[in-house]
């Protein structure tokens, strides 16, 4: 009627159950279903009901829109309750995160999730723990966080530490956005489906067992990384990240090298160029830390480093200039990675408060 209030649009995760099979879609495709507090609340609680859901054989998460599967966490909402001092609302809203992402890599029933397109951060949380995912020809997958003065969470470096040779490294400290043959290679995912065939794919998730559903998937795709590995192996070979920066430097001033090594060592410093002096170092130790970890202790150590992130300049800095101003030029301090003293780096792995207490089926 004239005069009566627009409504306003649903934008939060949804779930419907249907023929067996629970989906579980994230629904902000505006901003590539970037998540806040409460749509983890709401992917939480939306798998706890399909897990209890006798009628439910599978479950399946997707995102909407054509952009991306998840673009990860609302840095603008971290970035907003650390410039407010509301320390306890961020570390609230991590340990829900890191809480779901623990429930998806123990979820009892068959669980697949399909990662099209942008899949970034907290997205790769959402997708790479999973039992069963599926990526395709659009996606766009990586942990960027060093970008915003913070080091990769949501379990993503016991993902990448668990890549083939020295992948994980390269991934991580250059932020390359990896493709999906790439994820493949990496263990990030494990089937591979055209853009154009996702709708058959949910369709046989509707007629058969997950197993069944995927099994005449590729689980192979081309891949840069692979094709590079023993390049990515001698560029990120090196002990300390200042070693591995001076000697990609040398490898791409050089004329001695292969143009495998000289793509990889150019594809690393442009990549670590524009990342947080201090979130490199931070990175590149939690990577080696993860490497000895399960994924629960990751997680423990996701928060631990992230609250001392959240207390250090670089973090709001990066976020303003990456989404805030867009002015792409953060002021880092330290502002050169020489600048950062091992000690700097082990304190953010020493204990704060709070802990994070994971939950169980």
């Amino acid at each position: 009627m004239p005069g009566d209030p627009v409504p306003t649009p649903v934008t939060g995760p949804s779930l419907n159950i249907e023929r067996g099979l629970a989906t579980i879609t994230m629904r902000r495709p505006a901003m590539i279903n970037v998540f806040g507090p409460e749509e983890i609340s709401s992917v939480t609680t939306s798998l706890r009901h399909a897990v209890a859901d006798p009628s439910v054989s599978t479950i399946l998460i997707r995102g909407e829109g054509d952009r991306g599967f998840c673009a990860g966490g609302d840095i603008k909402h971290v970035r907003s309750l650390i410039v407010a001092g509301e320390l306890h609302q961020l570390a609230d809203f991590w340990s829900a995160e890191y809480r779901l992402n623990h429930l998806l890599s123990t979820c009892p029933k068959p669980l697949v999730t399909i990662a099209h397109g942008l899949t970034l951060g907290g997205g790769v949380g959402l997708a790479a723990h999973a039992a069963h995912r599926v990526v395709t020809d659009s996606t766009q997958m990586g942990m960027p966080e060093a970008l915003i003065g913070l080091s990769p969470d949501a379990g993503g470096l016991w993902l990448y530490s668990r890549a083939p040779k020295r992948a994980g490294a390269f991934a991580a400290l250059s932020a390359a956005h990896l493709s999906a043959g790439d994820a493949l290679y990496m263990g990030l995912a494990d089937h591979y489906v055209r853009d154009d065939q996702i709708d058959e794919l949910v369709e046989r998730l509707h007629r058969f067992p997950a197993t069944e559903a995927l099994a005449a998937l590729q689980t192979r795709s081309s891949s840069w990384v692979a094709d590079h590995a023993d390049a990515i192996d001698t560029v990120c070979g090196a002990g300390s990240l200042a070693e591995m920066i001076e000697s990609a430097e040398v490898m791409t001033a050089g004329s001695s090298e292969s143009p495998e090594i000289h793509a990889v060592a150019q594809a690393l410093l442009d990549g670590m160029s524009s990342g947080s002096p201090t979130a490199l170092h931070v990175t590149h130790e939690g990577l080696r830390r993860a490497e000895v970890m399960s994924l629960e202790q990751c997680l423990e150590q996701d928060l631990r480093v992230g609250l001392h992130c959240a207390r250090h300049p670089d973090l709001i800095e990066g976020i303003r200039a990456r989404v805030v101003d867009k002015d792409r030029a953060p002021a880092w301090h330290p502002s050169t990675v020489a600048d950062v003293s091992a000690a700097d780096v082990d304190g953010y792995f020493e204990p704060i408060t709070p802990t994070l207490q994971l939950d169980s089926w």
